[in-house]
């Protein structure tokens, strides 16, 4: 909860109380195609590792491509978010029909496909750090199959938001005399002046589906938005058609920087 004050249309004005008690800080994501250093936090591109360190691979045996990494200390702070250390998120390129872009939409923890690596100290010495990739060359990815062709430089802002019509918490934040989540002329009005879709740390999820944690009472744990990468036709970004991907840890894990046990899911239009 935060005294942040909204501005919400005229015709949610009397349900400000309820939406502004859902109101939480978030991080905004905004991409530049710059060049990047290894340790700089990106979308795509090759990624920060330290030469003691091996490539993640995927089950095929295959090197996975960098979807993208987080340098904390290049990252406005959020309550319960490291302040220092590098995040990064690897999904495989040799997907099959049944695990693409690595996601197991069965078991969503399951990481054989994805991989979230944290790395508590970042070096900045490239001398300590993989430089050649001529490996993942030789693999002739075709990254135009994958979400993020083109590595892209990140920029953070701290900013606010309320509960999304998407996130399966919705629902629960209005009681049941007010039927907002049940007048569809309102929620159109909601989905136009306060979701908030795009590139983000923290906050609300979106989904261009449904969140999967509204009907598995085993993934509702996972409540902390790690990140979330929407599509951007500018960086030429896009999961499936117009897709949005987003990755989910439990708050007791992100306090033991515990990330083998990370919710990964996507959906598509």
């Amino acid at each position: 909860m935060t005294n942040i004050k909204l501005q919400i249309p005229e015709e949610l004005e009397k349900y400000r109380a309820d939406i502004e008690k859902t109101v939480v800080p978030y991080i905004k994501i905004e991409t530049t195609k710059a060049e990047t250093k290894l340790y700089n936090s990106k979308f795509g591109g090759y990624p920060y590792l330290p030469a003691d360190l091996e490539h993640p691979l995927d089950s095929y045996g295959n090197p996975m491509l960098l979807l993208a990494q987080i340098n904390y200390e290049e990252m406005p702070h959020l309550d319960n978010m490291p302040t220092k250390g590098m995040l990064q998120f690897f999904i495989t390129a040799t997907s099959d029909k049944d695990d693409v872009y690595g996601v197991d939409f069965e078991e969503p923890t399951n990481q054989e496909n994805f991989r979230v690596v944290y790395h508590e100290e970042v070096i900045s010495d490239e001398s300590r750090l993989v430089t050649d990739f001529s490996y993942l060359e030789a693999m002739n990815y075709d990254y135009n199959l994958f979400p993020v062709p083109e590595e892209r430089s990140l920029e953070f802002k701290l900013d606010y938001e309320p509960v999304s019509t998407a996130d399966y918490r919705f629902e629960y934040v209005f009681d049941e005399e007010s039927n907002l989540s049940d007048d569809y002329d309102l929620i159109d009005i909601y989905v136009d002046e306060l979701d908030v879709d795009g590139h983000k740390v923290g906050g609300y999820a979106y989904f261009t589906q449904d969140d999967p944690r509204g009907y598995n009472d085993n993934l509702k744990e996972y409540e902390v938005l790690l990140l979330q990468i929407d599509t951007d036709g500018e960086a030429e970004i896009m999961f499936g058609d117009s897709g949005i991907a987003n990755f989910f840890i439990k708050p007791s894990d992100l306090k033991e920087l515990n990330f083998k046990n990370v919710m990964y899911t996507w959906d598509c239009c």
